[in-house]
């Protein structure tokens, strides 16, 4: 055997010297920290997945855990309401670098999780998206936007068929009232989630409903991490209408909770809200109905009274009036029988002062021997003073007159 073959090493040496090389640089348990791609779970609950730097996701590290770490993994996530591990996911995992030697590559067997790296992880990722909401005037957009008074036209954007579709529409069902609901469907959790929903929005802007409602029947952090997405925080915020949000959780509020118009827990407490000021405003115009009604029979009773007050007076007026036209016609009854006495009596009286003045007059003088003097001037001479000698007088006598 030549020297050059004493030096040649079998793969399986070569591989042996790696998996010491790999061991002695991390002899213990280490974390480790990066972002989850490629994840896969196997039907019998083994947990594959690749993590990687944010910044540098070429470089990246093989992850695996069987059996019972892998469950105890997904408690400690269900527990801490993150939920399963999926793509993209910040996470801080402990465990033991090996040499995978059937693939040829480093590998991390994961022996324990933090929960809470990744709780914090995302609160921050909300924290920095709500400031820039809050900067641009997006967070409070949709909730400036006035409530219809009868809200009974309405978008639902959910999972069709889901129990939050089923519970949403049964409450609205049962109130009686008649609402119309154009729901789209969308998937609320997985890849893609965010474009769907986003896609669901823009068609119900083309419908022009009176609210948007957006329901889910709850869920871990991560099965609602849609709702925490900038794409479709801004969607909401950009709606021409109020948005409802109902995404049925008992804890943190969402990104999309603090966009919308308004946020309650669950689908059906979005539908008992809409049924209460649907249900409000009925009262309201039942209340302002009953008032009217009462009104009016108030004024129609008013103006009944008044109306026989005057009909009373009426009558009275009348009475009053009958007596009244009976004394004047008796009045002048009375006065053409007086004026017939008076104008009598004048005329008698007349007649008497005709004889009188008849018997005074001239002729009557005249008659029983006496003369009327009177000047040239046809004056009539009362006094001796008032002619001289050689006036020129006529005197008138019974049967003629005479110059002197």
């Amino acid at each position: 055997m030549t020297a050059a073959t004493n030096n040649t090493m079998t793969v399986a040496e070569v591989m042996a010297g790696l998996a010491v090389a790999v061991v002695s640089a991390h002899p213990r348990n280490i974390w480790v920290r990066g972002e989850i791609a490629s994840y896969r779970r196997t039907n019998n609950g083994a947990i594959f997945f690749r993590l990687a730097d944010s910044d540098q996701s070429e470089t990246q590290l093989a992850m695996s855990t069987y059996g019972p770490r892998a469950r105890d993994i997904e408690r400690k996530l269900d527990d801490a309401g993150v939920g399963r591990l999926k793509d993209g996911l910040a996470i801080r995992v402990r465990g033991a670098v090996h040499l995978n030697e059937k693939r040829s590559e480093v590998g991390f067997a994961v022996t324990d999780i933090d929960p809470a790296f990744t709780v914090g992880r995302l609160e921050m990722q909300r924290r920095v998206l709500l400031e820039a909401l809050r900067t641009d005037g997006s967070l409070a957009r949709n909730g400036a936007l006035p409530f219809p008074l009868v809200p009974l036209q309405l978008g639902l954007v959910t999972s069709r068929g889901s129990a939050a579709h089923a519970d949403f529409i049964d409450q609205l069902s049962a109130s009686g009232y008649r609402f119309q609901v154009v729901t789209v469907h969308s998937g609320m959790q997985g890849e893609g989630s965010a474009s769907r929903v986003v896609s669901s929005l823009s068609r119900l802007s083309t419908v022009s409903p009176d609210v948007v409602v957006i329901t889910r029947g709850g869920g871990s952090q991560l099965d609602l991490s849609v709702f925490d997405s900038e794409v479709v925080a801004r969607a909401v915020a950009d709606m021409s209408v109020p948005v409802i949000a109902g995404i049925g959780h008992q804890s943190d509020r969402t990104v999309v909770d603090e966009v919308a118009h308004t946020s309650v827990k669950t689908p059906t407490a979005a539908a008992e809200l809409l049924v209460s000021i649907v249900s409000g405003f009925d009262e309201s115009v039942v209340r302002a109905r009953t008032h009217i009604a009462s009104e009016a029979r108030r004024n129609l009773t008013r103006h009944q009274h008044d109306l026989a007050q005057h009909r009373n007076t009426v009558a009275s007026t009348t009475a009053v009036l009958d007596r009244q036209m009976v004394a004047l016609d008796r009045l002048g009854a009375d006065l053409v029988d007086t004026s017939r006495s008076v104008i009598e009596a004048s005329r008698e009286e007349i007649i008497s002062l005709a004889e009188k003045i008849g018997l005074l007059g001239p002729e009557p003088t005249l008659a029983r021997g006496y003369g009327l003097v009177t000047d040239g001037d046809g004056r009539v001479v009362r006094s001796v003073d008032s002619v001289s000698p050689g006036d020129v007088l006529s005197v008138r006598m019974r049967d003629g007159t005479m110059r002197v």
